[in-house]
């Protein structure tokens, strides 16, 4: 994904998102298109995992951000890029992260 797609996505329309998960901030933020993605890091019993939350958000009428749930064509296109670029990163830290006794079996 080129430098341009995978911007990082910053300002006030980022805070309804976060405001959402009791005041946590995600661990990693890009965007691709109209599609702005989180990643999250979450505790388990077994360990930290990562999880990714995809918005595509627009300005209405009046200037306030709003949440889309309905996809052109070209936004599919945007979305599956996004996907596939927060899989990647979410891949990339469970390899970095592997316990020494996984690695070993």
């Amino acid at each position: 994904m080129n430098q341009s797609n995978a911007q990082r996505a910053d300002g006030d329309e980022n805070q309804s998102e976060e405001s959402g998960r009791g005041g946590r901030q995600p661990v990693d933020k890009f965007q691709e298109g109209p599609f702005q993605v989180s990643i999250w890091q979450n505790p388990s019993s077994k360990g930290a995992f990562r999880t990714a939350t995809m918005d595509r958000r627009y300005k209405d009428k009046e200037g306030q951000f709003q949440t889309s749930h309905s996809y052109t064509a070209s936004d599919l296109d945007h979305m599956e890029k996004a996907a596939r670029e927060a899989r990647a990163r979410i891949t990339r830290w469970q390899e970095a992260n592997k316990s020494p006794e996984s690695q070993s079996r």
